[in-house]
């Protein structure tokens, strides 16, 4: 009975250890989806204190269906910075330019925040972009 019991945790063991090598095998194919257009799609900002607006233009790939974006425009103070303006827009193309009129100060310098969705390839994905221009 003893010899019995033996052979029975060593084959449980055995088959615990083949278990576990396979287990770890497994994990290391395991890898986190790449959004679609994660490195192909570019955000580019601009202000202009001459003409007193910002802009923002998001490009993807050309086979992008629908891009939408939110745009955000604080000036910098000495401590922490001042919303000035937000803007939103949304095409049915690989690009999308906004532009918006604001109260934009010679020699200050300013920072647009930008969120974009992009559709393409029959999935969602979020490119976010931070822009600092000095006017």
């Amino acid at each position: 009975m003893y010899m019995k019991k033996t052979i029975a945790s060593r084959i449980l063991a055995f088959t615990m250890a083949i278990a576990m090598a396979l287990t770890l095998g497994v994990s290391a194919f395991a890898v986190e989806y790449q959004p679609y257009n994660a490195d192909d799609a570019t955000i580019k900002g601009n202000v202009s204190a001459t003409a007193q607006t910002y802009s923002v233009t998001v490009t993807a790939p050309s086979d992008t269906t629908q891009i939408k974006m939110e745009a955000t425009l604080y000036q910098k103070q000495l401590i922490g910075r001042k919303e000035i303006s937000s803007m939103t827009g949304s095409t049915y193309t690989w690009k999308c330019t906004k532009s918006q009129s604001a109260a934009i100060e010679k020699g200050k310098t300013y920072v647009i925040e930008v969120t974009a969705q992009v559709y393409s390839g029959g999935a969602w994905d979020t490119i976010e972009e931070t822009i600092t221009v000095k006017t």
